[in-house]
């Protein structure tokens, strides 16, 4: 789901971050981390805990900003884009059509949309894009790569967390060009995420210019389920740096009881988005390189973490597989037998507030809180995703393409642009400043430590059987079926799945140029 909302996050990015905002302040002040060097250990892979939350602070006082360079830039060609929803009916297209206006040549072989209305109610001499559907979701690389063949390349493509697969040239899945020559990384919008970036280079280069990076998920909650059950607020914890896997858990112990079918937790996923809170990913990319993390210390330690949850172990995650055919339950959420639900800000915009509306919620019963800090480390660690556009080999359109990131950035950090998103998602999905306040600081990337989690590019290979691969069965270990994760890397069998996939990421290195 939170794929096929991608829409939703790049219309609301202009309002989940507010720069250099004077009251966007860490909770932990602090950014010395309690770990010593990771470089020094054999098990460092790609930990992130090397980082600081304040790194890029100067960097980005002292660059230009991508209004001084627009100027320069000149697109005579509407921009060419493939994806699974229309760019024309978005914050960016607005920003773009008053930076560059609407480019009056239409893409040779789309003169036919001249006359096609798109699901704005526009027509294409009032749009800037040539936006074009893929086939369906689950396609959509396959439908890319049948247009580059074509020679018949898009200009650009929606940013995912697969993105370096297809930016390493093997087996003829090499789909994006680098963008080190189209983009000055060094302009403000972009040089505030510096650390977000580094972890995106492959070799030396960028394919993926980060200028909007936001947590992948947060833990939404009721203040009417957490007051019923004398626990503390999450939010007033993660204000005075207290928000920790500790109380997390302490939390969650409380309030399951299976009894009752009361869960600390549901959703997708959680599992992820707390191992990363270690700064470290299971696959990572690390001065250019892709580094499997399987056997890191902080690892082995979130793996035992997260297996408390199963259901073969102390059970507090709500067991969606066993009551309700595998899907989470939005009902038990809002009904307050489940204490959080992992998922996107999208989930406001399509069920929060749709319940608030039917139950006549008061503005201050929908409640969200980062993942918790790792107890161990002294800075927000989160998984994050980016909110961007690659650049597809073959296209003729470097200038359209760069106008189009650039109008990104501006939307995402304008002043005037980040008030009309405001409004417009108190207007059209009931969001309250006190949420968008808090949505706000909790993204700005001076408050944490970006991870990116890569691992989906191994789910590829290694297929074990009905299209499973060793990926996707670790995946279910610890957090859904409570197997030892340790245990697991000696068994005899299922030992050989980590080798198995760092051969793999070798053999993708080797081809890093």
């Amino acid at each position: 789901m939170k794929h096929t909302k991608k829409l939703s996050a790049i219309i609301l990015s202009a309002v989940m971050l507010m720069t250099a905002c004077s009251d966007s302040t860490s909770p932990d002040s602090s950014t010395q981390i309690k770990d010593s060097d990771p470089a020094a250990s054999e098990n460092a892979g790609t930990d992130d805990t090397a980082d600081s939350t304040d790194s890029s602070n100067d960097t980005v006082s002292a660059s230009k900003s991508v209004k001084d360079v627009i100027g320069n830039i000149k697109v005579d060609t509407k921009v060419k884009f493939l994806g699974w929803y229309d760019l024309n009916n978005s914050n960016v297209a607005d920003t773009y059509k008053e930076l560059f206006g609407v480019p009056e040549k239409i893409p040779s072989g789309y003169e036919k949309i001249k006359y096609r209305k798109s699901s704005s109610g526009s027509t294409a001499d009032e749009e800037p894009f040539v936006s074009i559907k893929v086939s369906n979701y689950s396609e959509r690389y396959f439908d890319l790569a049948k247009l580059i063949q074509s020679d018949d390349s898009p200009d650009a493509f929606p940013c995912e967390s697969m993105f370096p697969y297809y930016s390493i040239d093997h087996d003829s899945n090499l789909l994006f060009a680098p963008v080190d020559d189209i983009i000055d990384f060094s302009l403000a919008e972009f040089a505030q995420y510096e650390q977000a970036q580094k972890k995106t280079t492959i070799g030396r280069s960028n394919f993926a210019p980060v200028y909007d990076a936001k947590l992948s998920e947060y833990l939404w909650y009721k203040t009417s389920t957490i007051k019923e059950n004398g626990l503390e607020d999450p939010w007033e914890l993660y204000e005075k740096d207290e928000w920790t896997w500790s109380k997390f858990i302490e939390m969650s112990e409380k309030f399951t009881d299976k009894e009752k079918e009361k869960y600390a937790i549901d959703g997708y996923s959680a599992d992820i988005y707390l191992w990363t809170t270690t700064g470290v990913p299971l696959v990572g990319l690390n001065d250019g390189k892709l580094v499997g993390n399987f056997r890191n210390e902080k690892i082995l330690k979130a793996m035992d973490f997260v297996r408390q949850f199963a259901t073969t172990q102390k059970g507090y995650r709500y067991p969606r597989e066993v009551v309700n055919n595998w899907s989470p339950s939005y009902t038990e959420w809002a009904n307050g037998n489940t204490l959080f639900y992992n998922d996107g800000s999208w989930r406001y915009d399509e069920t929060w507030q749709l319940y608030k509306n039917k139950n006549n919620w008061n503005d201050d019963e929908i409640s969200f809180v980062p993942f918790p800090r790792c107890d161990d480390e002294q800075t927000y660690y989160q998984s994050i995703i980016i909110n961007s556009f690659m650049f597809p080999k073959g296209s003729k359109n470097a200038e359209g393409y760069k106008s189009l990131i650039y109008a990104g950035s501006l939307a995402n950090s304008d002043k005037e642009q980040k008030n009309i998103a405001r409004q417009n998602a108190k207007s059209e999905y009931g969001w309250t400043d006190r949420l968008l306040d808090r949505m706000d600081r909790i993204n700005d990337p001076a408050t944490f430590v970006p991870v990116i989690e890569f691992k989906q590019i191994c789910s590829n290979p290694n297929p074990l059987y009905c299209g499973e691969s060793y990926i996707d069965e670790m995946d279910d270990w610890c957090y859904m079926e409570g197997q030892d994760y340790k245990k697991n890397l000696e068994d005899e069998v299922k030992g050989e799945y980590v080798p198995a996939i760092e051969a793999y990421l070798e053999d993708l290195n080797s081809r890093i140029s």
